[in-house]
């Protein structure tokens, strides 16, 4: 592996990385781990920085990422402007605090996202330690063309015939917009911790899996074992998201071009009012309505 493709974690966020990881609105992700030990990705938009050392993020609404970092304190961050050129930070941060009043909870609640908010507000801060950051990565468009040039040579044969419909038709488009952001997380072996990273070449070739091209990031898109669990998030600018948890399948070549196969085991809808999984759906037993004796 060459230099240049080599990312350098750093204790601390350097200069320009605190920077970008204190912008009031972008893309900001949280990575943790569920109670499978797979990694869960949250879009949460009240997340910042405070130093170079302390990262805070705040909530709103339950969903499954705070009852998983109550149960396991270790976390991705990934934080990405909105607006081209796409520049982003990733972080590793482990949970220190958590408190129910304080300024960071009335900075968040002050901020243009949740001013005029009547339903919902930010009501819990949580504290987190930076124990390893990378400093100020850029997304290339360029990049980001290859990869839809790339998945008009290989999407369509990837393809399964009779595949099992686990995406709804709204997901399989999401996945299928070619400018729609997609984030994808996995667990680093080394010291557990999940890490965040964009991958807007994902693509859903058919209903029951996901693939990639090495497009961006490819040394660390290329560190994938078979049989790892990874998470991928998608949205588009209204926004709509969607999340899945899948096994990695391993790559395969499609006219020449290596693709990495995730296969979808589990669609979860971080959308509120009603978060949840919907795929597999739950089996439920039908309602008892004749009793007898």
């Amino acid at each position: 592996m060459g230099k240049k493709n080599q990312v350098e974690w750093k204790s601390e966020l350097d200069e320009d990385a605190l920077k970008l990881a204190q912008i009031d609105y972008g893309a900001k992700f949280i990575a943790t781990i569920d109670h499978k030990k797979r990694p869960h990705i949250t879009f949460i938009l009240s997340n910042r920085a405070k130093t170079s050392k302390q990262l805070v993020w705040g909530q709103f609404v339950e969903g499954t990422s705070k009852k998983n970092v109550l149960n396991d304190p270790k976390q991705g961050i990934l934080i990405m402007t909105a607006e081209a050129p796409f520049k982003f930070v990733q972080m590793k941060v482990e949970l220190e605090e958590i408190k129910k009043e304080g300024e960071d909870i009335e900075y968040f609640s002050r901020t243009e996202f949740y001013r005029y908010n009547c339903y919902t507000n930010v009501h819990t801060a949580y504290y987190n330690s930076i124990k390893a950051a990378i400093g100020v990565r850029n997304l290339s468009i360029l990049g980001i063309l290859k990869g839809i040039l790339i998945n008009l040579i290989g999407t369509g044969i990837a393809k399964s015939k009779n595949s099992e419909k686990k995406l709804p038709n709204l997901g399989y488009k999401l996945f299928n917009g070619p400018l729609n952001p997609k984030f994808i997380a996995y667990i680093d072996k080394t010291d557990g911790f999940p890490i965040i990273l964009p991958c807007f070449q994902i693509r859903a070739p058919d209903y029951s899996k996901i693939i990639f091209p090495l497009s961006q990031f490819k040394s660390e898109l290329n560190s994938f074992q078979k049989g790892d669990q990874l998470a991928v998030y998608v949205m588009n600018f209204e926004p709509i998201m969607l999340h899945i948890n899948g096994k990695f399948l391993g790559y395969k070549k499609y006219r020449g071009i290596k693709y990495g196969l995730i296969d979808i085991e589990e669609v979860y809808n971080p959308m509120p009012p009603l978060s949840g999984i919907i795929y597999p759906e739950l089996q439920t037993r039908p309602k008892v309505q004749v009793f007898t004796l």
